[in-house]
C-alpha cells in the first residue's frame, strides 16, 4: 500500500477509535456527554459564552453539527442559548451552573482518560507527534492558491 494512502487510512481509523474510545471511558466514568458534548463543554468552562459559529470554528464543525450538539446538552440542562440583541439569528450558548458544579470532576476525569490513551508513549515521540499532527493540518488547509 502506498505510504499516504496507509496513512490517510491510519489517521483515519485512529480518529475511529479515538471516539470509541473516550465514549466507553466517559460512560465509565459515569459522565453522561459524548466526546463531542464534552469538548463543546470544556470550551465553554475554558473560554465563557460563545456564539455558535465561534463553537463551530473553533470544533471544525458546520452550523448544523453543533446546533444539533447544543440541543442535546441543553436537553440535560448544561446549557441555556441566549438570542444575541443585536442579531436575532445569533445565539451565545452558557453553561449553567448545573456544568459548573462538575466541572472539575469531569476535567480530572477527562484528563485521566487522555493520560491512559497516551500510556507508555515517551513524551518526545508525543512531541514529535504532534509536530507532525500540525503540519498534516496545516497542508490540509485550504488557500485560494490551493485550488
Amino acid at each position: 500500500m502506498l505510504l499516504s494512502k496507509r496513512i490517510a487510512v491510519d489517521i483515519n481509523i485512529a480518529g475511529c477509535k479515538l471516539k470509541q474510545y473516550t465514549a466507553t471511558m466517559l460512560k465509565q466514568q459515569n459522565i453522561d456527554l459524548t466526546p463531542e458534548q464534552f469538548l463543546l463543554i470544556d470550551l465553554l468552562w475554558n473560554q465563557g459564552p460563545l456564539s455558535q459559529q465561534d463553537l463551530a470554528d473553533q470544533m471544525q464543525k458546520d452550523k448544523n453539527s453543533i446546533t444539533k450538539l447544543v440541543d442535546a446538552i441543553e436537553r440535560k440542562g448544561f446549557v441555556v442559548r441566549q438570542q444575541n440583541p443585536n442579531d436575532r439569528r445569533s445565539n451565545t450558548i452558557i453553561l449553567t451552573d448545573l456544568a459548573y458544579s462538575l466541572r472539575d470532576d469531569a476535567k480530572t476525569k477527562g484528563i485521566s482518560i487522555l493520560n491512559r490513551m497516551l500510556d507508555g508513549i515517551p513524551e518526545d515521540e508525543l512531541h514529535s507527534f504532534l509536530q507532525t499532527l500540525e503540519k498534516l493540518c496545516s497542508n490540509m488547509t485550504v488557500t485560494d492558491s490551493n485550488r
